[in-house]
């Protein structure tokens, strides 16, 4: 029997701003907007229209009875004219004065984040869909907005396309996803423009995302054949190095207090450090006997899950190229991480089988590299060291790239802990 699903009842705060100008609205919605998603929808229903700029705040109040509840805010740039609660500076209590401080000083590198970018955006989008023959039928409806991306879905007579930019410290997205969807079929959406200056991708549709336990098997043997596909090419392109010796170059950091945070909110316990650090020459000794193996090096995701799988009529294609690297192929895949994120979240020991099941068809791939035994201990080899390697992809990326660092500072954390799980499993 299929679970009834969680209901959503948030209260949306929306923060409006002009010039020195500020003005707060709310209304209550069963919509997500976490993401930036129906935020505008919602304030434009109400007859609030605006330019959507920057969650300031959210906070969950948990799930009771089937409900899960939350506050969050958004800030927007209000439209001229728009009929709004302007109130002067002494009608703010002091949190309110905390978000209209956040709300004047967004983050300088991301640029969605400043009312002036979305008209210029707007601008480019049309001349770049003129310029292939379509044009947009109505508004985008944004899908995510925050600091390391936006995606908008943009309707037009001839089916969706989407919209993408990102800021500078992943612009090696927009580099490689042309080249990646014209060599490797399935690897990205296929690219309708570009430009690297800006950040921007115009991508054609490629499907849904995967809601739903998948073909697991199918996914692995997609996965393989994009790795496998990809090793001819890898001398000629020019992609970060991020295999078990760049993990090995982590290590000592990803055990320090900086990293662990042990005794601070949402830290590891102090037994949950000092178990990890008693670990880390059983994690040594893994990562050397995977970069001692046999098997080639390939195009690494790094960020490889559900989210990031598009499907349609059969066709599987892969999205979110801002961690691309050469890696060890078995760092960068966990069939676990192709479940829905309810499953990815609890026990993935109910689903061993399946999983088993899904790791030999991956590994069938790669038989004429070593044996089957020897690829099996390997596979579980990487798939301890992977969490390292999703780990660094914020440690190492995000969370020095950000300026605002708050929604991220411990975002490494749950792989760390699902190192301590499968070490209790394997290792």
């Amino acid at each position: 029997m299929t679970a009834a699903p969680v209901r959503r009842e948030t209260t949306l705060h929306l923060l409006f701003t002009q010039g020195d100008r500020a003005a707060l609205q709310t209304l209550s919605t069963d919509q997500m907007t976490y993401f930036g998603a129906n935020v505008r929808e919602a304030a434009h229903g109400a007859g609030w229209p605006g330019v959507l700029l920057r969650r300031l705040h959210f906070q969950s109040h948990g799930e009771v009875d089937g409900v899960r509840r939350a506050d969050v805010v958004w800030h927007l740039h209000a439209d001229d004219g728009a009929a709004l609660d302007w109130r002067p500076d002494g009608a703010w209590s002091d949190m309110q004065r905390a978000w209209i401080t956040a709300a004047r000083t967004p983050p300088s590198n991301v640029p969605w984040m400043h009312p002036g970018w979305h008209a210029a955006a707007l601008a480019w989008l049309d001349e770049e869909l003129t310029a292939q023959g379509r044009e947009r039928s109505g508004e985008p409806a944004v899908l995510k907005h925050w600091q390391i991306s936006l995606l908008w879905r943009v309707p037009t007579a001839a089916g969706p396309v989407y919209f993408k930019a990102v800021p500078a410290f992943f612009g090696r997205e927009v580099e490689v996803t042309p080249l990646l969807a014209r060599e490797l079929e399935g690897a990205a959406p296929p690219v309708l423009a570009a430009d690297t200056a800006r950040g921007f991708l115009l991508l054609e549709d490629a499907g849904d995302e995967v809601s739903h336990a998948p073909d697991l098997n199918a996914v692995m043997t997609h996965v393989a054949g994009l790795q496998r596909s990809s090793i001819p090419h890898l001398p000629g392109w020019t992609l970060r190095d991020r295999g078990p010796e760049y993990v090995l170059s982590w290590l000592e950091h990803l055990h320090s207090d900086d990293m662990l945070l042990p005794g601070q909110d949402g830290g590891l316990s102090d037994d949950e450090a000092a178990t990890l650090r008693r670990a880390r020459p059983q994690l040594e000794a893994a990562l050397r006997r995977l970069a001692a193996s046999p098997i080639p090096r390939a195009l690494g995701h790094g960020d490889l899950h559900g989210g990031n799988l598009l499907t349609q009529d059969g066709r599987l294609t892969l999205l979110d190229w801002s961690d691309v690297c050469v890696t060890h192929p078995f760092l960068d895949v966990n069939p676990a991480y192709f479940f829905p994120y309810e499953q990815v979240s609890g026990d993935w020991s109910q689903h061993g089988a399946v999983l088993d099941a899904a790791r030999d068809t991956y590994l069938e791939a790669w038989t004429d590299c070593a044996p089957p035994e020897d690829l099996r201990s390997l596979f579980t080899d990487a798939l301890v060291c992977g969490e390292l390697f999703r780990a660094l992809g914020y440690v190492d990326g995000i969370q020095g790239a950000v300026e605002d660092k708050t929604e991220w500072a411990g975002a490494h954390l749950d792989h760390l802990r699902r190192v301590l799980t499968l070490l209790s499993r394997s290792l």
